[in-house]
């Protein structure tokens, strides 16, 4: 099924992850539908890229309730043909329990997906914690002497803690897997771990990112929170829109993801818009605009709250933009993605960003 947040059409079509997971039921599949691309609606609104917020959720639990049993070459077959139903109203890539090579499949039969299929060498995970870095930086303002805490350390995380090493933080990561939170140069405190800390959210830290699960913060752990921002990844951090007005009337600064975590949309719309740019482009150029463009878009949120006297939550819907095509308009604001060229002219190839290396490319296909 797919989940949309706003009308889509060939003038604004609709974006997002492609989905799979066991529901308990099919409501349970649609509310998820919707819920996400509410999130993705913010995304694509703060950056104007030129997309609507949109979903497509699959639900496994007809496969023995097994996402592993999924038929995914069949899966994409039915999906080719649904968009192609849709005639170019809506675009899909990767999400939770799909793949690169998931995509590779579907894009055989139809055009309609945005997965850095245009070139290889770029990574939408590592765009994601760039832009993440990037909201990172707004926050902390400088990174020497500040503390931070990587919660979740797969194909984001992990990039976001190597890459806040290398820039002069002290950084301490955890993940469910403790070998993941090996990062060279942080303090991995796992369980497991010889410096495992069990209740982690009490640590006196400047930051803390989630890159991890959804639901992260229940309302015990919101009264209990240590970091003075939290700024992540993780879509939907906290277990409840209780839980997050109590953390931002505590005072904590929180970086909403649809600010923080936008690299992946900002690449979607750079593919999309100007393909060819897109096509010719250095990796470590499409990454450092994802953090230029985050960083600058997190102080615009951060300024706006403080002058307007309002959590930065509220302040999202004030520094949106509207793109505003449709059929009656064919010259609507320039799309994010059509601004790379010129940026990048601009300031010439960037220097080789630390752990953003060639080796992304073998990364992102999993080898």
């Amino acid at each position: 099924m797919i989940g949309a947040a706003a009308e889509i059409s060939r003038y604004r079509p609709g974006n997002g992850g492609f989905r799979i997971w066991v529901y308990s039921d099919p409501q349970a599949a649609e509310r998820e539908a919707v819920g996400l691309a509410q999130g993705m609606e913010v995304k694509h609104a703060t950056y104007n890229t030129g997309f609507a917020g949109a979903k497509i959720v699959c639900d496994a639990s007809g496969a023995d309730k097994s996402v592993l049993k999924v038929n995914k070459e069949e899966l994409m077959k039915a999906t080719a043909a649904l968009l192609h139903e849709l005639n170019g109203t809506m675009y899909t890539g990767c999400d939770l329990n799909t793949t690169t090579s998931d995509m590779d499949l579907l894009s055989k039969d139809c055009p309609y997906v945005l997965a850095a299929i245009a070139n290889e060498s770029v990574n939408p995970n590592d765009a994601t914690a760039f832009g993440v870095l990037g909201a990172v930086e707004s926050v902390l303002e400088s990174f020497n002497g500040k503390t931070v805490l990587v919660h979740g350390c797969g194909s984001v995380g992990g990039t976001v803690a190597r890459e806040l090493v290398r820039s002069g933080a002290r950084v301490y990561t955890i993940d469910a897997v403790a070998a993941k939170a090996d990062i060279e140069g942080a303090t991995n405190i796992s369980k497991g771990t010889p410096e495992y800390v069990e209740e982690f959210w009490k640590m006196k830290v400047d930051a803390l990112v989630p890159c991890s699960i959804s639901g992260l913060i229940s309302m015990e752990i919101a009264q209990e929170l240590g970091c003075k921002a939290i700024v992540g990844a993780t879509n939907l951090p906290f277990r409840s829109v209780e839980v997050q007005e109590q953390v931002e009337a505590s005072g904590i600064v929180f970086v909403p993801e649809g600010v923080s975590s936008a690299g992946a949309v900002i690449v979607d719309s750079i593919e999309h818009f100007d393909l060819k740019a897109f096509k010719e482009a250095q990796p470590n150029d499409i990454y450092e605009f994802c953090r230029h463009v985050v960083l600058n878009k997190t102080t615009e949120l951060l300024l706006t709250a403080r002058l307007r006297e309002i959590v930065t939550s509220q302040a999202t819907k004030l520094i949106s933009e509207e793109y505003g095509a449709s059929e009656e308009n064919d010259c609507p604001k320039m799309p994010i993605g059509r601004t790379f060229r010129f940026w990048s002219q601009g300031r010439g190839s960037v220097i080789n960003p630390g752990a953003a290396g060639a080796q992304r490319a073998l990364l992102r296909r999993g080898a």
